[in-house]
């Protein structure tokens, strides 16, 4: 891991062609996945070649809606293997943050990334760049602050030195948040597959 940055700082140079990565924070693994609606009945912790051989068949498929999930300080991490739930069902967010505090991350490799920031079933910051920045939510400014120190001015699609995908990690990592590269690789931990969102 990349001490120079904090708990995403192994992706930060890591060619990744899809991210989408949801956190709550102070609940467990087992309980963001449920918020995240998951399939009950493939729930399980796997090891690496379980996890091959029962889901990697899914892995990418846009309907396989594959999920990791494990822990990283105070916060609960899911990692969504080639499906996209968090897009598609805009509430996955707001339910994860019931009582807590949630956070989304999303990137493809068509232009543009998501971060969307919920307390408590309430979305507080949103901030879109796949078409032009846009922000929405009840606070759209709240890391106002932390982008300027980044060198970012979005509206005028500037990003500073680490592009609005890099922007959008450290602001994360500013939150506490992290994803071991092990506990995704090598380790045991939860995983499954979301249901897909109700309008699919």
């Amino acid at each position: 891991m990349n001490t120079t940055t904090g708990g995403l700082g192994w992706m930060y140079d890591t060619d990744l062609p899809l991210v989408n990565l949801t956190f709550a924070r102070q609940i467990n693994a087992q309980e963001l996945l449920e918020r995240m609606g998951v399939d009950h009945n493939t729930v399980a912790v796997r090891g690496p070649n379980d996890f091959r051989n029962e889901l990697g068949g899914l892995l990418y498929a846009d309907d396989g809606y594959v999920v990791s999930a494990g822990h990283y300080r105070s916060w609960a991490w899911a990692w969504e293997h080639g499906s996209w739930k968090g897009i598609q069902d805009q509430g996955m967010v707001l339910r994860a943050s019931i009582g807590t505090a949630a956070l989304e991350l999303h990137a493809s490799e068509k232009p543009g990334e998501v971060f969307r920031y919920a307390e408590d079933g309430r979305l507080i910051t949103g901030l879109d760049t796949t078409n032009s920045f846009a922000r929405t939510g009840s606070d759209p400014h709240r890391f106002d602050t932390e982008m300027q120190a980044l060198g970012a001015r979005p509206e005028e699609d500037e990003y500073g030195p680490l592009g609005s995908l890099g922007m959008f990690y450290r602001l994360a990592e500013n939150l506490g948040v992290g994803v071991p590269l092990d506990d995704l690789n090598n380790r045991p931990v939860l995983s499954g597959r979301l249901l897909p969102p109700a309008s699919r």
